[in-house]
């Protein structure tokens, strides 16, 4: 391990109250983005800075040549405009700063993710309220240029609650960037979308979508790093179906459903996040309400999960984790218990063991770990 690499730690928050999906209201206390640092010996996180974003920065991503973050404000209104927004920051590294270059409607409320793609061209918001997506053209100097392109989901499904209409949860892109995957929790769909990032456009594949069981409430979906696998985390159900993935064709045939809570809980819970351990072959995904992290072995000649343990998270509702880049450590925000804990992870196993916590963080969402060397 290269004991002088500097690793940074951004956390997004509730600043203000939000209405969720389920009815709830959430009194979002929390001071916009924080900004940490990683001690990369001892798992120990040092604030540098807090206060940007708001209202209501809470999922961010940082552009590959780690020179920009990029946060949804999720919102219902923005200037006027039934929307929420996307803010553009320059970052500062060695301070710790961002400075904000703009902010753009994203057409749809509540946005709730987005990513970068692998050219760093655009960047694609999931409006999970709304059901829609947007698609940004990224400027040479990291701000967002108007939306070059807006879809809107149609359907809904079998929860009386959650899924009256539909909702987009999370946009996936496969190794190639040729396609879009994109989950939509009211609809128990992942939309399937060709891109052209030369133009800034998606349009739908063939087939168009992947249709889950009916109320599962697929949230999140993530690619193995080979991009032969595909993962798809169903929020109500608990559940992960797994694909293997045809990228010529854009196929998918499903391998398995598998549980992400122990055989012997009755209790309530929702998914939350999926992410692999780094370098490794093992799988990871949260727990809400069973309050746990739970590992799963990835067979690599078959792409099938075998639950190896489940592990509590020290908190109420673990919105999101997240590793160091070597996956020496996993980092866990507790949205409900104002908390990040910090746990130690034994790679030969997947196990973790708690070596450090911040308990002063109101209503952490997201989290994101670089390493800015």
């Amino acid at each position: 391990m290269n004991k002088n690499k500097d690793i940074l730690v951004f956390v997004g928050t509730y600043s203000e109250d939000i209405l969720f999906g389920n009815g709830e209201v959430l009194h979002g206390k929390g001071e916009g983005i924080y900004i940490f640092r990683l001690n990369p010996q001892t798992g120990k996180l040092t604030l540098l800075n807090k206060g940007f974003g708001k209202p209501n920065p809470s999922y961010l991503t940082i552009d590959p040549t780690k020179k920009y973050l990029y946060c949804v404000n999720e919102m219902k209104e923005f200037k006027g405009l039934e929307s929420g927004s996307v803010s553009a920051f320059s970052l500062d590294p060695e301070k710790g700063n961002l400075t904000l270059l703009n902010r753009r409607p994203t057409n749809g409320t509540d946005p709730c993710h987005l990513i970068v793609n692998n050219a760093y061209t655009h960047l694609l918001v999931a409006n999970y309220a709304s059901g829609s997506f947007s698609v940004f053209p990224i400027n040479s100097d990291g701000s967002l240029a108007p939306a070059s392109c807006f879809i809107e989901h149609k359907g809904n499904s079998i929860d009386e609650i959650r899924q009256t209409g539909p909702h987009a949860h999370k946009i996936e892109l496969d190794k190639s960037n040729r396609r879009a995957f994109v989950t939509d929790l009211g609809c128990d769909k992942v939309f399937i979308y060709k891109t052209d990032f030369e133009n800034g456009k998606l349009t739908p594949s063939d087939p168009a979508y992947l249709e889950i069981k009916a109320g599962e409430g697929p949230r999140h979906s993530i690619f193995h790093p080979s991009g032969k696998y595909f993962y798809v985390l169903n929020e109500l159900g608990s559940s992960i179906y797994s694909y293997l993935y045809n990228e010529d064709k854009g196929t998918l045939e499903l391998l398995q459903i598998i549980s992400t809570l122990p055989d012997d809980y009755t209790g309530q819970s929702i998914s939350a996040a999926i992410k692999f351990l780094p370098n490794s072959n093992y799988l990871y995904t949260s727990n809400r309400g069973h309050n746990s992290v739970s590992v799963f072995k990835i067979d690599g000649n078959t792409g099938k999960l075998t639950l190896m343990s489940t592990h509590p998270t020290g908190g109420s509702m673990p919105r999101d984790f997240d590793f160091d880049p070597e996956g020496n450590y996993l980092l866990a925000t507790n949205q409900d218990s104002d908390s990040i804990v910090v746990f130690k992870v034994n790679r030969e196993t997947g196990a973790l063991s708690e070596v450090f916590r911040v308990n002063d963080i109101s209503n952490p969402i997201c989290i994101r770990v670089y390493s800015m060397d």
